[in-house]
């Protein structure tokens, strides 16, 4: 269970919303008595999956609007009205790579950007893959990026893997039981 809220929110206006995106602007009292007005973006729940196929990493790469470039990420993506977080996360396997997988090993969640950004991503583990049909969408354009794992933590260090829950799946990857032995 979570605590109570530090913030008194007083008023919220919506001033944008599209089919992925809500962006409101809130009136509130901070934890320290200041008032003042702060902007949340509502992206609905998420999910994200590392995606392992024996010693390689299979990341996708895709042009991200707000970077204005392309960007070596996991799979992730939104979930649909109703669907859990793993529903979400088996579908974007699908639609982003045609694959789908036997295995799924959770990997706990995180915040993408706290400050702005309502919902946590939750992270996930995908092996045992196979061919699925791809039901991609319209308005994505996506490669896959097959990378060999200890190529994968030299991109982290390097730049070139520069997505923070990328960097947060593979950081979590790292720490688990299975990898730390």
């Amino acid at each position: 269970m979570r605590p109570p809220s530090p913030y008194q929110r007083l008023v919220q206006r919506e001033i944008y919303r599209n089919p992925w995106v809500a962006v409101r602007v809130h009136e509130i009292i901070h934890p320290t008595g200041a008032t003042g007005e702060h902007v949340a973006i509502a992206t609905g729940r998420a999910s994200a999956v590392l995606v392992i196929d024996r010693k390689e990493f299979i990341f996708t790469r895709q042009p991200r609007f707000a970077a204005d470039t392309f960007v070596i990420e996991v799979v992730k993506g939104g979930a649909g009205e109703g669907e859990s977080s793993l529903e979400c996360a088996q579908r974007e396997l699908r639609e982003e790579l045609g694959l789908a997988a036997a295995s799924w090993t959770p990997l706990g969640v995180l915040y993408e950007v706290p400050s702005i950004i309502e919902h946590p991503v939750v992270l996930y583990i995908a092996r045992d893959l196979r061919a699925a049909r791809s039901d991609a969408e319209e308005t994505e354009s996506i490669e896959p990026v097959r990378m060999p794992m200890d190529d994968a933590f030299r991109a982290v260090r390097d730049g070139r893997i520069d997505d923070a829950v990328t960097l947060g799946a593979l950081l979590r990857y790292l720490l688990t039981s299975e990898t730390a032995r």
